[in-house]
């Protein structure tokens, strides 16, 4: 009897422990004992997603974009999260390298949408694009979330789509995207909310991106459940840069340095001379000069150069503008200067660079003009 009851004692004891260990994750007992999920208020009303998807896709950008919802339908015991593939372009099913993306409806869908995934790597045909700019506008109208990747910010600014919004994409399109969106402020990091509309540099940040929506739909229990799921267990902030510095930690190894960076970077439009640089980082010229070749052997000069012909590089590569433009948009005044700077860098003229580009098959797996 005595045994029997210190059984019943210490099973009391493990099913307190259990209940408060459940407690502590989220968890509650439903009436048969079982552990069920706490979801917040709304969660559990089965919301839609409709991924679309361009020529050539980033398969990994589509499998970590669309697999937070997927998980939260596992950990979540329930259907939260239907999933939809539509073809942003009809007349071209989505396959890359020789994997065909299954399709699961067309735009000729007329059904409404929580959230809508533009996962888009290269460009869309001109003929397909009337329709899906009216899809997507129908489903902006109607709600919808509307969340670009990769370069899905190009053809949701091409759409009207993001006009006074703060927004991103992968960097390779940053010249284009303000080109396309001039009333919206573009900036380079991971991803970018800005109240209904998402923007995402895409690749690796896709997951990044589809964890804070998740989060955002479905609020912090499901989030951190799913994170367990995943093991996400460094979450990167929005607004880390896209790139690394090279020799970044040289960069770091000075607050000035820091600040002389940002403010070449931001000014190579419009160049200014070593003397307000220096104004701007509280130093003198001569500290300036002295930091630039103690930690980066080189001169401020040169790096403000190397910034300017770096952006005039993707400007040629990555968007339409006409060479001259692209001189004009990295801070040199005339053509001349332009074309001998480049060519001092990259052994080409600026039209030789863009051609070859252009003419490379292999560019099709890396990035091509929008």
């Amino acid at each position: 009897m005595t045994n029997t009851n210190h059984i019943v004692q210490f099973t009391k004891k493990i099913i307190a422990v259990r209940n408060m260990f459940a407690t502590s994750f989220g968890w509650k007992m439903d009436d048969t004992n079982s552990l069920v999920s706490t979801l917040p208020a709304g969660a559990e009303r089965k919301k839609s997603i409709a991924v679309i998807i361009g020529r050539e896709p980033s398969l990994h950008s589509i499998l970590v974009a669309v697999e937070p919802f997927r998980a939260a339908n596992r950990v979540g015991k329930a259907h939260l999260f239907s999933i939809d593939f539509l073809s942003a372009d009809p007349a071209e099913a989505p396959t890359s390298m020789d994997i065909a993306v299954p399709l699961t409806t067309t735009l000729e869908d007329t059904r409404k949408y929580d959230l809508v995934i533009l996962m888009i790597t290269y460009t869309v045909a001109d003929d397909a694009k009337g329709k899906l700019f009216r899809w997507l506008r129908r489903q902006a109208a109607s709600g919808a979330h509307l969340c670009g990747m990769d370069t899905g910010p190009l053809v949701l600014a091409e759409a009207g789509l993001l006009d006074g919004y703060t927004a991103t994409g992968h960097w390779t399109g940053m010249a284009s995207l303000k080109e396309l969106s001039p009333g919206s402020s573009i900036v380079e990091q991971l991803y970018v909310t800005d109240r209904n509309r998402s923007t995402c540099a895409g690749q690796a940040a896709s997951l990044d991106c589809s964890m804070s929506l998740l989060r955002r739909m479905s609020g912090d229990t499901l989030y951190h459940l799913v994170c367990n799921e995943l093991v996400y267990t460094a979450p990167r902030a929005p607004e880390t840069r896209q790139r690394d510095m090279v020799n970044g930690q040289s960069w770091l190894a000075n607050p000035t340095l820091l600040r002389a960076q940002r403010i070449m970077q931001e000014t190579v439009e419009d160049p200014l001379n070593m003397e307000t640089v220096a104004e701007r980082c509280g130093v003198s010229a001569r500290e300036l000069q002295y930091l630039f070749r103690r930690y980066l052997n080189t001169n401020p000069k040169k790096m403000y150069m190397a910034f300017r012909l770096q952006h005039a590089k993707e400007l040629l590569l990555y968007s339409s503008m006409s060479i001259q433009e692209t001189g004009l948009a990295s801070g040199f005044a005339t053509p001349s200067a332009y074309y001998r700077a480049f060519r001092a860098v990259y052994q080409k003229s600026p039209q030789e660079y863009r051609s070859d580009f252009a003419k490379n098959k292999s560019a099709m797996y890396g990035r091509n003009l929008y």
